[in-house]
């Protein structure tokens, strides 16, 4: 349905443009009809239906490719505009020269390609245009002919260049609009679960564990439990707190730090998970690290975080912690590596934490690699393109 949708838009889009098409064409044809019945080109009727039938052939093309698939109307840009300035070239020879006003189809063709082509290929167009009208007002023997040619060409050019500049800062307006939408969204998302953590499962988790404490003490005080179902209870109390500090971790990651980026969350990570390991930590990161994006710092940090997490369950004999990060060109490099007790890649490698880890970089555009072999421990190592530094 939303296919259908959008096949609908641009079907609309498509009609209003390649009506004004039409319309430029017709008028074009109407215009040198009603000049050569004042006998103001040397040409005969037989010029005149040869550059009418060249206009229709050029309006009907385009309109031909658009009623097709109007998203390939791009890729015969090229063809059908080099096609265009051609026959304006055409018709401004045949109907005077620099005397005639066919030039201002110029205007028409260029300002509103203008739009859609590359600043290159808009470049290359004009350049094309310069060298047909060139022709077509060929030979100038009086140098004020020549003077009021360059004014032309001249103005062309800066209308046409100044339409292609106002047009891009548009659309880098509206990237940066939707980059700040999309950031605010984020933000109020953000706030939202780490509320909903808070107030929901945090609370939850506090308040059980609390119960089981004060529940343990009262056991003690009546004996009413051997000291093995003491043991086994107060063992279950410690893996709730520390699901509830993962929890409450969970939540200071969600809630936004002003003047802490994601580099720097990493390395507190890194430093507390190193400290419970009673492990060395070698961090390294450059000193100007690139800015990343919400979603992008967000995503880092989690994988990061989940890296750490599982270093801490499951290598608790790692002795060294190597984090990493390095910028390589439009590229992000990050690392986490242990010497711990390491797995099988091919067993684990399918597990829940692993593959959340792999979707959020591939979110991202990039890519997730791990490596490990019992007894050897593990290296998790991604890469993610990226924007300007900060």
């Amino acid at each position: 349905m939303e296919a259908l949708k959008r096949d609908g838009a641009e079907q609309e889009r498509f009609s209003r443009v390649s009506g004004v098409v039409w319309l430029i064409v017709l008028g074009a044809i109407g215009w040198g009809v009603l000049r050569h019945l004042q006998g103001a080109f040397e040409i005969g009727w037989g010029g005149i239906l040869l550059l009418s039938a060249l206009g229709i052939v050029s309006a009907g093309a385009r309109t031909w490719v658009g009623l097709r698939d109007p998203r390939t109307m791009f890729s015969f840009t090229m063809p059908l505009v080099m096609y265009d300035i051609g026959v304006i070239t055409l018709a401004v020879r045949l109907t005077g020269g620099i005397e005639s006003e066919a030039w201002l189809l110029y205007f028409a063709l260029l300002v509103s390609e203008a739009a859609v082509m590359s600043t290159v290929v808009l470049l290359m167009m004009l350049a094309l245009t310069g060298v047909g009208y060139g022709f077509a007002v060929a030979p100038i023997s009086d140098s004020s002919v020549w003077v009021d040619f360059g004014y032309r060409l001249l103005a062309l050019s800066l209308t046409t260049w100044l339409v292609h500049l106002v047009l891009r800062a548009h659309k880098e307006y509206q990237l940066e609009l939707a980059q700040l939408r999309q950031e605010r969204q984020l933000a109020q998302e953000r706030e939202r679960i780490a509320q909903e953590f808070h107030d929901g499962l945090g609370a939850t988790l506090s308040r059980v564990v609390m119960a089981l404490e004060a529940f343990c003490l009262q056991s003690q005080r009546i004996h009413a439990l051997s000291d093995e179902q003491l043991q086994y209870l107060q063992e279950q109390i410690s893996q709730l707190r520390e699901a509830n500090y993962e929890t409450r971790l969970i939540i200071r990651q969600l809630e936004p730090k002003h003047g802490l980026n994601a580099f720097e969350q990493v390395r507190l990570i890194a430093q507390r998970t190193a400290r419970q390991l009673g492990a060395t930590l070698h961090f390294e990161a450059p000193e100007a690290m690139p800015a990343l994006t919400p979603l992008q710092a967000l995503m880092l940090t989690r994988v990061m975080q989940e890296a750490l997490t599982n270093t801490l369950k499951h290598a608790p004999n790692t002795r060294t912690l190597w984090v990493c990060f390095k910028r390589e060109g439009n590229t992000l490099w990050g690392c986490v590596q242990d010497d711990g007790d390491g797995f099988e890649p091919d067993i684990a490698v399918g597990g829940f934490g692993l593959q959340h880890m792999r979707e959020r970089i591939e979110s991202l555009g990039g890519v997730l690699q791990i490596s490990s072999q019992p007894g050897a421990g593990t290296r998790v190592e991604f890469r993610i393109p990226i924007g300007g530094e900060k």
